[in-house]
C-alpha cells in the first residue's frame, strides 16, 4: 500500500513524508506502526497500519491538480453558510477531517472571504490557521518548494478573485 517516502496527507496535520514503519509491543500485542514526519512544524506522529484504511490518509495530489483545485475553490459562489458560529465551526472541521484539498481549501477561502467582511470568532481564526497549513504543506511538498513560496502561491489565488 504505503511505502518509505511516500508523500502523504493526514487530515488536520496536512502533508508529509512516511519515514519508516516499525514494529511496537504495546501492553503485550505487537503491531505495525507507520511513522510521517511532517516538515511544516517539524511534526512526527505514529500510526497504527490497521487504522490506515480508516483515516482519510491520502497520496499527495500533482501540482496540476492542486493548480485546478484552488482555481475552482476561488471562483466557486460563496454559500451563506450557518450565521450561528459553532455550528460553522462543527461543519469545518468535518469538512477537514475528510483530508481532501478542496474541502480544505474551501473551508480557508469561505473563512478567509468571512474574516475581510465580518471578522471571526477565534475558534474559527483557529479552524482557518488549521485549513491554510494543511493546503500550505500539500503545496510545499508537490510543488518541492519551500513555505514562503507556497503562501505566495496560495495569496496569488486569492489575489484572483479579488480581481474579478
Amino acid at each position: 500500500m504505503y511505502k518509505i517516502g511516500d508523500a502523504v496527507v493526514y487530515p488536520m496535520h496536512g502533508a508529509g513524508f512516511i519515514e519508516d514503519f516499525e514494529v511496537k509491543n504495546i501492553d503485550g500485542v505487537s503491531r505495525n506502526y507507520c511513522i510521517l514526519r511532517f516538515p511544516l512544524g517539524d511534526l512526527k506522529i505514529m500510526l497504527c497500519e490497521d487504522s490506515l484504511p480508516h483515516i482519510n490518509m491520502r497520496r499527495i495530489m500533482p501540482p496540476d491538480d492542486i493548480a485546478e483545485t484552488l482555481t475552482r475553490i476561488t471562483r466557486k459562489k460563496l454559500g451563506a453558510g450557518s450565521d450561528n458560529w459553532s455550528q460553522r465551526y462543527k461543519d469545518n472541521l468535518e469538512r477537514i477531517k475528510t483530508g481532501l484539498l478542496q474541502e480544505s481549501a474551501s473551508v480557508f477561502y469561505e473563512l478567509h472571504c468571512r474574516e475581510r467582511l465580518k471578522g471571526l470568532s477565534g475558534a474559527e481564526k483557529k479552524i482557518m490557521i488549521t485549513a491554510k497549513k494543511v493546503i500550505l504543506s500539500e503545496i510545499m511538498i508537490s510543488y518541492n518548494i519551500e513555505k514562503n513560496i507556497a503562501e505566495e502561491i496560495l495569496e496569488s489565488y486569492l489575489e484572483q478573485k479579488v480581481a474579478m
